[in-house]
């Protein structure tokens, strides 16, 4: 870079001044030539100072161009072409000095910069001025941010502008995240579902958003600059500001359950976390996140008043089972001592009229004596099936297990009621598969009682036909099945799952016209099962009457290698 042309104007007006003044005239004599030497002399040294001085200052102004950090560029006015730029310039840009000065400034704007400022032109050709931060693009079409600062400068006669570049790309960047951030959190405190809140240390409420707002039913200028003790139900405005004094003592967070007023005058729940803000190292506010627990402690509260009401009903219970346990009690002593009581009377009674029948009587005298003997079993069996249903219901019913031969039970039973089959003209069969063992182990007593009540229930309510009786194996040869199969009236569909409870009949009617107390197949449901088995019923189709069966588990008291009495069937009829 040259001198500036300001400079070469005063050094050639100061040289033509000295040559003029010192013009020598023809007649000068030697001392005359010498002075004017001397003056001459004296010029050019301080001619030749003042262009040193030109020279050092032009210097550091080349050093402060070229070796400036901040970028700069110099470029013409007129055609706003670049002349120069430093070497912070090239290293900014990434170009090289050539290629720079190939380049117009316009040519170092991004696109949409030139697009959205018309009057960019203008602006940079003016003496002074201060450019606002635009998109510039670098050679290798990179975006950089930058303002510029025009001064004017004069380079070889030329009118042009030097520009000192401030590159802000990391400024608007950080500046860009930082709205960013700013926007997401702004986004994400208004939209969150819970509450959040800002107090000072003095509970001023500062911020809070839009959940704040729903929950409590006031709007934000409402809220805003108010205490938030106001928006804490009574009981509870202590345990606020017990959590500032916590953080103030050295607490960084506190998490709590909070009762909260809404506008509406109805109370919520919030479950609170607080912490404290810090500026400057020094403690400035409390922010706060609460989620809304109202359902759950309404829920809860539901809960508690449940199970103090399932508590009571307990207590209710276990007094009403000692009661029913006391009764239990009190009716099977009852049960007991009446049985005994009645049993001994009864005994003599029927021994009595076995006594009275031995001896002469007429034919009505006979027929009485009959009647009474059939009242008196009659009433025997019915205490006897009271006391059994007691012992059973008191768990009290102890089963024994032998061996014993099912198929002379079942004949006992058979000769047993024989003469009550006979009474109402009825056929009386039994048939006994020939593949069943004889000796089986199990409780020989309650399997006959079992047997004796289904067949007399069967020869009660058939009033003409027959009964017969199936002594088999089950499905599987595991359980011995027996089945009963009546010509009777069967059983009802509406009364088949209550036939098996106690003092049930098909109805009333049925009750009234075969007697009974019902209580013979409730006894025989419970044996079956007490012995491990199940029992049941079923109608007759084709034909009449209704079918009960029982079984019961199969266990062989046989040797493996005794022989079985092969036959195909066993009949004895009435």
């Amino acid at each position: 870079m040259s001198l500036p042309d300001t400079v070469t104007r005063v050094n050639e007006a100061d040289v033509l001044s000295a040559a003029g003044r010192s013009a020598v005239p023809a007649h000068a004599s030697v001392d005359d030539l010498r002075g004017r030497i001397a003056g001459l002399e004296t010029l050019v040294n301080a001619l030749q100072e003042r262009v040193s001085s030109y020279e050092r200052v032009f210097a550091d102004y080349e050093r402060v161009f070229t070796d400036n950090a901040v970028p700069a560029i110099v470029y013409a006015t007129g055609s706003l072409a670049i002349l120069e730029a430093n070497e912070s310039a090239l290293a900014l840009y990434g170009y090289d000095l050539d290629r720079i000065r190939s380049l117009a400034v316009l040519d170092l704007f991004a696109p949409q910069t030139l697009r959205a400022s018309p009057n960019l032109e203008d602006e940079l050709g003016k003496p002074a001025n201060l450019i606002a931060p635009l998109a510039h693009r670098g050679a290798a079409k990179q975006e950089l941010i930058v303002s510029l600062v025009v001064f004017p400068f004069n380079l070889h006669g030329i009118e042009a502008r030097i520009a000192m570049i401030r590159d802000e790309t990391a400024r608007i960047a950080t500046e860009e995240a930082l709205r960013s951030s700013e926007e997401r959190y702004r986004e994400l405190f208004e939209n969150a579902n819970d509450v959040i809140f800002l107090h000072d240390l003095n509970g001023k409420i500062l911020a809070l958003n839009r959940a704040a707002e729903y929950i409590t039913g006031y709007s934000r200028t409402e809220l805003l600059g108010e205490n938030f003790e106001g928006l804490v139900a009574p009981e509870a405005r202590s345990q606020t500001i017990d959590s500032i004094r916590a953080h103030l003592g050295g607490s960084a967070s506190q998490h709590y359950e909070l009762p909260i007023v809404s506008k509406f005058g109805t109370l919520r729940f919030l479950d609170v976390s607080t912490r404290i803000i810090y500026r400057k190292g020094h403690p400035v506010a409390i922010q706060g996140i609460g989620r809304d627990i109202t359902d759950r402690k309404h829920a809860q509260q539901r809960l508690l008043e449940f199970a103090q009401e399932l508590q009571n009903k307990n207590l209710e219970l276990s007094t009403a089972l000692r009661l029913a346990q006391e009764a239990t009690q009190l009716k099977e002593q009852f049960l007991a001592n009446t049985s005994h009581e009645l049993r001994t009377p009864m005994n003599g009674i029927m021994g009595m009229i076995d006594l009275l029948k031995t001896t002469e009587l007429t034919a009505d005298q006979r027929e009485y004596a009959d009647a009474v003997n059939q009242c008196a079993n009659d009433l025997l069996t019915i205490i006897n099936d009271l006391l059994d249903l007691s012992q059973i219901e008191a768990g009290r019913l102890s089963l024994r297990n032998e061996a014993f031969d099912c198929h002379e039970s079942l004949k006992s039973v058979i000769k047993l009621l024989r003469l009550r089959a006979e009474g109402k003209d009825l056929e009386l069969l039994y048939e006994i598969d020939p593949r069943l063992p004889a000796l089986i182990s199990g409780d020989s007593v309650r399997f006959r009682q079992v047997l004796v009540n289904l067949i007399a229930n069967a020869i009660k309510f058939t009033p003409v036909g027959q009964v017969k009786v199936r002594l088999k194996f089950g499905d599987d040869r595991s359980t011995l099945r027996c089945e009963v199969v009546d010509s009777g009236i069967g059983v009802e569909e509406s009364m088949k799952a209550r036939i098996f409870e106690a003092f049930i009949q098909a109805d009333g009617t049925t009750r009234r016209r075969f007697g009974g107390t019902g209580l013979g197949l409730t006894i025989s449901k419970q044996l079956v099962e007490i012995m491990g088995g199940h029992i049941g019923t079923y109608n007759n189709s084709p034909g009449q009457g209704a079918t009960f069966w029982f079984e019961l588990p199969f266990q062989s008291a046989e040797s493996p290698h005794s022989e079985t009495t092969a036959a195909s069937l066993y009949t004895d009829r009435a």
